[in-house]
Parts: C-alpha cells; sequence; structure tokens
C-alpha cells in the first residue's frame, strides 16, 4: 500500500540548517513551519502547536537540545509523530542521539537521523546533498526519502541506528583534527595522510563501539568529513584550527569537542592514536608537537 506524500513539516530550529532545509522544500510546495526559542524565526507561537500541526517534525537544533525538545514533542503530542534529528552529539556517558529520541519517543512514534554531507549555504540555493537514513521504523523510509529528494537531498538507508549516530559524532572529533593540521600549517600532503589515519581509525573505533565499520565509508563517515569535516563551513574544523593558532576561546563549546571529552573517558585513547593526541592536547595540554609528530612520523 502506498502512503501519501509528506506535505507539511514542522521544523524546530530556524539556523542556517533548518532554513536552508525549509527553503529548499518550500520551493517545492512544502507547507513548513517553524519554532524557535528566537521569535524572529518563527512562524509559530509554541513547539506545543508545531507538535500539534505536524505528523512530521525535522530537529535543527544543537545536539545537547535534542533530549529537552522530544520530551516536549512526546507530551505535546496527540498523535504519532515522526521526527527526524539532523544533531550529531553525545551526552554525558556517551549516549548518542538515536538513545535520547528513543527514551521519549520510543512509545507510539518514530524517530531517527539524518547524517551525510549537507552544508546548509549550498542548499539554501539549490544544490544538491545526500544524507543516510536511520529510523526507527524503517516503514517510513520511502516517504521521507521522497520528501528530502524534493530539496535535493538524496537518500541512502540504514538499519543500524546506533551505527549511524556514532560515526556522526566521530567525523566532529576528526574535522577537530584537520582543523589543527591547517592552523599548524602542515600541508595538504600531511593533510591526505591525516584522512587515511582517520578513516581507518573510524573504522576500528566503530568496531569497538559495535556498530557496522563500513558507515566510516559512506556518505556519514567519509563522505560528511570530506564535504564540512575540512572545510571553514566547519564549526569543528574552525575550533581545531583556532586551537593550533593558540586563539581559541578558552570556554568555547562544540560537539566535537564535548564528544571527545566523552570518548577520552570511555575508552583506552592509546588504542587510536589520532583520537589519543587530540585527547591529550585538548583536555591535558600537552604540547601541539605531540600532533604534528604523529602525522609527520607516519609518512
Amino acid at each position: 500500500m502506498k502512503h501519501a506524500s509528506v506535505s507539511q513539516v514542522g521544523i524546530v530550529g530556524g539556523g542556517e540548517l533548518g532554513q536552508a532545509l525549509g527553503r529548499a522544500l518550500f520551493r517545492r510546495k512544502v507547507t513548513i513551519e517553524f519554532y524557535d526559542k528566537v521569535d524572529e524565526r518563527s512562524t509559530i507561537s509554541t513547539l506545543q502547536r508545531l507538535v500539534h500541526a505536524n505528523e512530521v517534525l525535522f530537529l535543527c537544533v544543537p545536539s545537547w537540545e535534542n533530549r529537552a525538545v522530544a520530551k516536549e514533542i512526546a507530551r505535546a503530542a496527540t498523535k504519532p509523530r515522526t521526527v527526524l534529528s539532523f544533531s550529531k552529539g553525545v551526552e554525558s556517558g556517551f549516549v548518542t542521539i538515536d538513545k535520547a529520541l528513543a527514551e521519549h519517543l520510543g512509545e507510539g512514534h518514530t524517530y531517527g537521523l539524518a547524517y551525510g554531507p549537507m552544508v546548509a549555504e549550498e542548499l539554501a540555493v539549490g544544490r544538491p546533498a545526500a544524507t543516510v537514513l536511520g529510523l526507527s521504523d524503517m516503514n517510513w523510509y520511502d516517504r521521507l526519502s521522497e520528501l528530502l529528494g524534493k530539496a535535493k537531498v538524496y537518500c541512502e538507508p540504514t538499519s543500524d541506528l546506533q551505527g549511524l549516530a556514532v560515526c556522526g559524532v566521530l567525523k566532529n572529533v576528526y574535522a577537530i583534527a584537520f582543523g589543527m593540521n591547517d592552523g599548524l600549517h602542515l600541508g595538504k600532503n600531511v593533510k591526505g595522510q591525516l584522512a587515511v589515519l582517520v578513516l581507518r581509525e573510524m573504522r576500528q573505533l566503530l568496531i569497538h563501539l559495535e556498530a557496522d565499520p563500513q558507515l566510516a565509508e559512506g556518505l556519514a563517515g567519509l563522505g560528511d568529513l570530506i564535504t564540512t569535516g575540512i572545510s571553514d563551513a566547519s564549526f569543528n574544523y574552525q575550533v581545531g584550527k583556532t586551537i593550533a593558532e593558540g586563539i581559541a576561546d578558552d570556554g568555547i563549546k562544540s560537539e566535537g569537542l564535548n564528544t571527545l571529552k566523552q570518548l577520552g573517558q570511555k575508552l583506552e585513547t592509546r588504542r587510536y592514536p589520532v583520537l589519543d593526541v587530540l585527547y591529550r592536547t585538548i583536555y591535558h595540554y600537552e604540547s601541539l608537537a605531540a600532533f604534528e609528530k604523529l602525522v609527520v612520523d607516519t609518512q
């Protein structure tokens, strides 16, 4: 039985990505409603009203806000809702976003993640993007894939929702490493070597964390890393670059930094050289020479 196409979406978060997705879908005559804590970004007065009015909800908020938003959606919903998060991050204890969503939306609702190369500035002007969709109920895949296709976001499915969540947060961590490479002016040759080390290490970490290692070579791993992890458009890349240049704000907050801290507390980082040197230089104030030595000496 073919389900009706999704013709209306509620977007929580009116930042760059939320606005870009909204504009891209609106151009294809999908009705879009926004709720944001900043009134000027909202088209509806409360999150509760957004939930009541929309069967499909996109979460385009910082990762640390996903749990609170999911909890509010569950409280407000009077009918089943499908909630798709575009955020990448972890909570204390390395609790990934899929777990936080499951805790509040696992009964009666569908939840999922969309991770891949999606630069907001490019989506906003109609350029194509791609993502991996992991859902608690894969019966929703065709409808969401069709919907995102209207925004020129082309989808691949995965049943490994936890693996997808882990892959996405690892990308954020390794984006910091690429930023440090450029902040230290180590050059493109060393960046190529670093990319090989990172891809190998991502596969090993996915295995250790009981996820599918092939995700590292797909859109949510290598694809997203190349697109958003080694460019000025990536906040985590900028974090790494400013740390290497010695101009980072002491109070800086990023999803990559938080994930790195959680991994350092969860794993024996010495098994993963790039992760280990990032953890030691950022959280134990080891000299940046340790990072340079790692990437240069492995050539």
